[in-house]
């Protein structure tokens, strides 16, 4: 009977073992480094469209001027986006201040970061995507950049993928709290 019970105890604790790792194989967690790059590949391959209201400081490059009031809709990825949000033609191309909600913000950069915003939060984990002008460009101007999502905690163990776009670096950063 004793050595019944210590194959069944056996079998048991395996099985156990088994099923444990089986389950944490297969659930991706914020900490692994594939999710900044699978958050890289959503930005660019995912398409977006935003519509914005013109006529403010925040118009993007390659549109009509900031002086032509109405809404205007832009329609590429969501990279392509962060990229026109950077380098937009604004004195002030920030989004606004956490404090601040950006559901009700109409400009360009503001509509921009909060659609990618919105996809970001499909995602498992905490996902920040910074947008930053060349600094090797000539025409760029000192701090022009574009920021979607929290920053990670001093304390968190992050981790980044980057790529550019049209002059544009991305840099993703993922971390778990």
């Amino acid at each position: 009977m004793r050595g019944v019970s210590t194959v069944l105890d056996a079998a048991l604790c395996l099985l156990l073992v088994s099923a444990s790792a089986l389950t944490l194989a297969g659930t991706p967690t914020a900490t692994d480094p594939d999710t900044a790059d699978e958050a890289a590949e959503l930005l660019a391959t995912s398409t977006a469209r935003v519509t914005y209201q013109a006529g403010g400081t925040d118009t993007p490059t390659g549109t009509a001027s900031g002086r032509e009031a109405g809404n205007r809709t832009v329609h590429d990825t969501l990279a392509g986006l962060l990229a026109r949000a950077a380098t937009a033609d604004t004195a002030d191309s920030r989004p606004p201040t956490r404090a601040q909600s950006t559901v009700g913000t109409t400009g360009f950069v503001g509509a921009v970061t909060a659609r990618v915003e919105r996809a970001l939060r499909r995602l498992d984990g905490d996902v920040q995507v910074v947008a930053r002008r060349n600094a090797s460009d000539a025409t760029a101007t000192p701090g022009s950049r574009v920021v979607a999502g929290e920053a990670p905690p001093p304390d968190a163990d992050v981790h980044s993928a980057a790529f550019a776009v049209r002059d544009v670096r991305l840099t993703v950063r993922t971390w778990s709290a």
